[in-house]
């Protein structure tokens, strides 16, 4: 009966997750009962990193490093990852204005931010190429470590530390997540392949159900920002409406460049699909926080996105299984 259950709501998961989110920020933000859960609600937003870090592990754990070839639509979206966020910095070195300075900042960080860890989980939902889309990963995420210090330093003061250190600092936040569960993987699948078989057979779906409840908590977290900004409601419209934008253009041109090598969903999984929570992390370390708006609304969106995709995708399997045709796979 569960099982049943959980495939009629796996189309709306992520909507639902949202959702959840939601009625999690109002309980704690509107209900005196929520006084004592509020020391674990903090532990729990605390350890997403690590959430993601098994996320990522079990991703490992389904593909092995010679799938891991890089491709040309890599080499494309990286460079556009660099070098739009280059231009948009150097046009803020030079703008003069102050009215529209959070937008513009706002939509930098979107550039900027790599592609989540848990865009193969996904992307493998999708019929999308899970170890192509990995290995984007670990080249957008190494893109962004090394030009965020050389990039910031055009347009905001990022104090007098110097590139290394920023690079450094930047690579100490997000190498745990990626490079930690590869190790891992690789050390089980060479020393105990009876425990990675075992891995493999119990663990199809967990990634995915961990990516919901990380919706939850970081949904809950935007909403609670967006509450606690002094902007006005038309200003946080036109925020919310800027990380739309920034959302669907970039899914749709990564699908545009995917298309010509055959992988239409992995590419738009890993432009469209970002890690946001790093997002916010440079925002509030380095830039106004009140950019953070921008890269708050735009998880939202890229959440309503990918839940709009699912349900698509398992529309097209029950066509596709009324006709006896195999489902569409990269």
């Amino acid at each position: 009966m569960l099982k049943v259950l959980l495939k009629k709501l796996k189309p709306y998961t992520l909507l639902i997750a949202v959702s959840l989110g939601f009625l999690v920020f109002c309980f704690f933000r509107f209900t005196k009962l929520s006084m004592p859960l509020r020391p674990t609600a903090h532990f729990i937003g605390e350890s997403l990193p690590v959430i993601l870090f098994f996320i990522l592990f079990f991703a490992f754990s389904k593909i092995t490093l010679h799938q891991m070839k890089p491709r040309a639509w890599h080499f494309i979206l990286v460079t556009y990852q660099i070098i739009s966020t280059a231009l948009l910095a150097l046009y803020l070195r030079s703008y003069n204005g102050e009215q529209n300075i959070v937008i513009l900042e706002g939509i930098l960080i979107c550039l900027i931010t790599p592609t989540a860890a848990s865009a193969s989980v996904i992307t493998g939902k999708l019929g999308g190429n899970e170890s192509s889309l990995t290995t984007y990963i670990i080249f957008s995420n190494l893109a962004a470590a090394v030009a965020i210090p050389l990039i910031f330093p055009m347009f905001c003061d990022m104090g007098n530390n110097s590139f290394f250190h920023d690079c450094f600092l930047i690579l100490n936040h997000i190498s745990p997540i990626l490079v930690l569960p590869m190790i891992l993987t690789v050390i089980i699948r060479t020393f105990s392949p009876k425990l990675h078989q075992f891995i493999l057979r119990n663990t199809k779906e967990i990634g995915f159900y961990l990516w919901a409840f990380i919706i939850v908590v970081v949904s809950a977290k935007t909403f609670a920002n967006i509450e606690a900004s002094d902007k006005t409601a038309i200003e946080i419209t036109i925020m919310a409406a800027v990380g739309f934008f920034m959302t669907i253009l970039q899914f749709a041109l990564a699908k545009g460049i995917g298309q010509f090598g055959g992988q239409r969903i992995s590419a738009g999984q890993a432009l469209g699909q970002k890690n946001m929570v790093f997002g916010l992390w440079v925002t509030l370390t380095y830039l106004n926080p009140t950019v953070a708006i921008i890269p708050g609304t735009y998880i939202l969106w890229q959440n309503v996105v990918n839940a709009w995709q699912m349900w698509y995708r398992e529309r097209n399997l029950r066509i596709w299984e009324q006709r006896g045709e195999k489902p569409y796979q990269e």
